[in-house]
């Protein structure tokens, strides 16, 4: 299996746990410097964003030293509110996996 390296970068907006922002998000794209774009995720051909939160716990409180990573498809943004979090496709508590 090949390894797959995840960039981070610290997100300047975050500033508290509590914030709903990554604290964590993709480094800014150098070779568009003009657009807010970062450096994705490319596996297996396919292309995410990816963004570190603070964990949280069953009850939404955070846990400190803990991140979760979230890895979400390149232009997933662009689908519509309805068919982005669907109880069946296995989503469930914001953050929590």
């Amino acid at each position: 299996m090949e390894k797959i390296y995840i960039n981070l970068v610290k997100n300047e907006k975050w500033s508290d746990p509590k914030d709903k922002v990554p604290m964590m998000i993709g480094p800014k794209n150098m070779k568009h410097p003009d657009k807010n774009w970062t450096i994705g995720v490319n596996i297996d051909g396919k292309w995410y964003n990816q963004a570190g939160f603070v964990s949280k716990d069953e009850n939404g409180n955070p846990k400190p030293g803990e991140m979760t990573i979230i890895l979400t498809p390149s232009g997933a943004a662009a689908q519509s509110k309805n068919d982005f979090a669907k109880a069946e496709s296995g989503g469930n508590n914001e953050y929590t996996f």
